[in-house]
C-alpha cells in the first residue's frame, strides 16, 4: 500500500481485533449466515475462474492477496481453492454469493461486476493488518445493491491529483462496492485533459496558471493550522518561460487509457465531464474566439457554428477514450446574460424560435445530446439543464439540495436522476462530529416520489470540489469515513438502515483504514 502501517496502529489493531465480530462488512450484505470454523490461507493457493471473462478479476484478486497476506497465489482457469464463478450472464445484476468454509471460498455471480463486489466483501472478511495466520470465516453471504450508481465525483481541475493518486481513490472505493467514477476535467481553472484537435487547451499556460484565491487560503490556513495537508504540493508546479513559476498539470490520453482499464478491472465506470457551455474559462482564455466577445470570457458563444464544431470534436476525443454510456455535459451556473448582449447568440435565438437565453442553453443541450446518442452515449447534467426544457433520455445531477422541487419535477417529466444534493453529499463542505450521521440517517431519496418515480432514480454519489483540498491527505481527511456512510445509504435499503448497527461496523474499519494508511477524519474530534 501507499504507506507503511505505524507501529502503533499495528498494536492497537491486534490488541482489538481479538474483540470484533468476525463479520464487519460495509456496506451491509442482504444475508449474513455465520459458521463454525473458518478457511486458512496458504502460500501457493490457487484462484480459479470458470470463464475466460474473470481472468482480470482473479489476477486483481492475486495481487491484492499477495500484498495483503506476504503469500503467493496463482491463478488458473478452472477450479481453485478460491473459485470465482460467473453463471447465466446478466451485465445488469450485481449481485453475488459467497462461500466461505474449511474447504475453500466460493464466489458466485452473474456479472464481472458481481464478481467484484465478492471479492470486496472477501477483502473485508481477511484481518487489516499482518498476521502469524490468515484466515476468513465460515459464513454465508448473499448479497445485491439497493442502487446501481454508487459513486464518488473527483475535481481535479482547482486542485491537481496525479494519475497514481487517482487511482488510489479507486482502490477505495472498489473496496466499498462503489462503482461511479465522475471525473470532472475541465473549468475555469483549467483543462485536465489532452485534446488533440485542440493541443492550445494542454498548454503550459492553460493547463498551468498563476497562483490563486484558492490557493492562498489554502496556504492560509496550512499556516494558522501548522497543517501540512493544506500546502499546494511543489510536484504540480512548473517553470514556465516569461510566467515564472505555475501550478497544474493534465492527463494525456494514454495516462487517461491507463487509468479508465485500471479502473475497469475494478468493476468502476468512469464518466467523464467536459463542462458546457458554462465554467469554461480555460477553453475560451485559449481559443479567444469560443466566447461571445472574443476577449475569452465564458461561456462559449452559442451562436457560432464554430463553437459547435469545437464541441463535438472534443467530446469525439472524450467518445474514444471513455467506452461507457454516460458522458456528463456538467451544464450548471452558466452566465446567460452574456447571451443577451451577443448579436450572434439573438440571431440564434430567433432562427431556431426561441423564447429566451433559458431555451437557447436547451437548444444546446438537446443539439449535443443528439451527436451524444449517435455515438453510442448518454448525456449526464447538473440539474440546472432542466430550465428550458428537456428531453426524457437525459439523466439529471440533482446537485441543488435547496432546491427539492427539482428531483420531483425531473422524475416527473420522465428523466433518471442521480442523487448528490449538497446538503448531505458535498464531501468538500466542512464537518464536524455530527456530519457522518446526518448523512446516514437523512433522507437522500426525497420522500414525495410515487412508486414510478422511485424507478427513476439511478442512485447517488457525493462530490468532492477542490478548491480548497490541494492535497491527496486533505482530501482523504475530507472524504474518509463519509465515503463509508454513503456506501452503505446507496447499497442497503432504506428499512435495513440503521445506525446503532452501522456505527460499530465503522468504528472496526477505522483500523482497516488506517491499516491502509488513510488519514481519515475520526469520529469525534473534541477531547472526552
Amino acid at each position: 500500500m501507499k504507506r507503511k502501517l505505524s507501529l502503533w496502529a499495528a498494536c492497537l489493531v491486534m490488541c482489538v481485533s481479538t474483540t470484533m465480530a468476525a463479520v464487519n462488512i460495509i456496506p451491509k450484505p442482504t444475508s449474513v449466515i455465520e459458521h463454525d470454523g473458518q478457511f486458512v490461507f496458504r502460500k501457493g493457493f490457487t484462484i480459479g475462474y470458470n470463464n475466460t471473462s474473470l481472468e482480470p478479476a482473479a489476477t486483481y484478486l492475486q495481487e491484492l492477496l499477495t500484498r495483503d497476506t506476504g503469500l503467493n497465489f496463482k491463478t488458473r482457469l478452472g477450479k481453485g481453492k478460491i473459485h470465482l464463478c460467473l453463471v447465466l450472464p446478466d451485465d445488469n445484476d450485481e449481485s453475488y454469493e459467497l462461500v466461505s468454509n474449511k474447504k475453500g471460498v466460493r464466489i458466485t455471480a452473474h456479472s464481472y461486476r458481481g464478481i467484484i463486489n465478492g471479492i470486496a466483501t472477501l477483502r473485508q472478511l481477511l484481518p487489516p493488518v499482518v498476521k502469524v495466520q490468515y484466515d476468513v470465516p465460515a459464513v454465508t453471504i448473499k448479497d445485491s445493491p439497493n442502487f446501481h450508481w454508487r459513486g464518488l465525483m473527483l475535481d481535479p481541475v482547482r486542485h491537481f491529483f496525479s494519475v497514481e493518486e487517482t487511482k488510489r481513490l479507486l482502490d477505495e472505493m472498489a473496496l466499498y462496492k462503489l462503482n461511479k467514477f465522475h471525473w470532472h476535467l475541465s473549468d475555469n481553472e483549467g483543462f485536465r485533459m489532452e485534446v488533440k484537435a485542440y493541443p492550445g487547451l494542454t498548454s503550459d499556460t492553460v493547463a498551468w496558471r498563476r497562483f490563486n484565491s484558492h490557493d492562498r487560503q489554502c496556504l492560509d490556513r496550512a499556516s494558522k493550522e501548522n497543517n501540512p495537508s493544506m500546502l499546494i504540493p511543489w510536484k504540480f508546479f512548473k517553470e514556465v518561460p516569461g510566467y515564472g513559476e505555475l501550478y497544474g498539470g493534465y492527463y494525456s490520453q494514454n495516462e487517461i487509457r491507463d487509468v479508465v482499464q485500471y479502473a475497469a478491472v475494478r468493476g468502476i465506470d468512469i464518466i467523464p465531464e467536459i463542462d458546457m457551455p458554462g465554467h469554461n474559462g480555460a477553453a475560451c482564455y485559449c481559443y479567444k474566439w469560443l466566447s461571445c466577445t472574443q476577449n475569452g470570457v465564458e461561456p462559449l458563444c452559442l451562436g457560432r457554428n464554430s463553437t459547435i464544431e469545437f464541441a463535438e470534436k472534443v467530446y469525439d476525443e472524450v467518445f474514444q477514450l471513455f467506452p461507457y454510456e454516460y458522458v456528463s455535459i456538467g451544464g450548471d451556473e452558466v452566465n446567460r446574460r452574456r447571451w443577451s448582449e451577443c448579436s450572434e447568440c439573438k440571431k440564434r435565438i430567433e432562427s431556431e424560435g426561441l423564447k429566451d437565453v433559458s431555451e437557447l442553453q436547451a437548444w444546446f443541450t438537446k443539439r449535443m445530446e443528439k451527436y451524444f446518442n449517435a455515438h453510442g452515449r448518454r448525456i449526464l447534467g447538473w440539474d440546472e439543464i432542466l430550465e428550458g426544457g428537456l428531453s426524457k433520455t437525459a439523466t439529471v445531477h440533482w446537485w441543488r439540495g435547496d432546491h427539492p422541487d427539482v428531483t420531483q419535477k425531473s422524475t416527473a417529466m420522465g428523466n433518471e436522476v442521480v442523487l448528490c444534493p449538497f446538503t448531505f453529499l458535498y464531501f468538500d463542505y466542512a464537518q464536524d462530529d455530527n456530519t457522518l450521521r446526518h448523512i446516514y440517517d437523512g433522507d437522500i431519496v426525497p420522500v414525495d416520489l410515487t412508486a414510478e418515480q422511485l424507478k427513476l432514480i439511478k442512485g447517488m454519489q457525493a462530490n468532492i470540489w477542490c478548491e480548497r483540498i490541494p492535497t491527496e491527505a486533505r482530501m482523504e481527511w475530507m472524504v474518509f469515513p463519509r465515503a463509508l456512510a454513503l456506501a452503505e445509504k446507496a447499497w442497503t435499503p432504506r428499512n435495513k438502515q440503521n445506525w446503532d448497527d452501522f456505527l460499530p461496523r465503522l468504528k472496526a474499519h477505522l483500523l482497516r483504514l488506517e491499516a491502509m494508511g488513510i488519514q481519515y477524519r475520526p469520529l469525534q474530534t473534541k477531547r472526552p
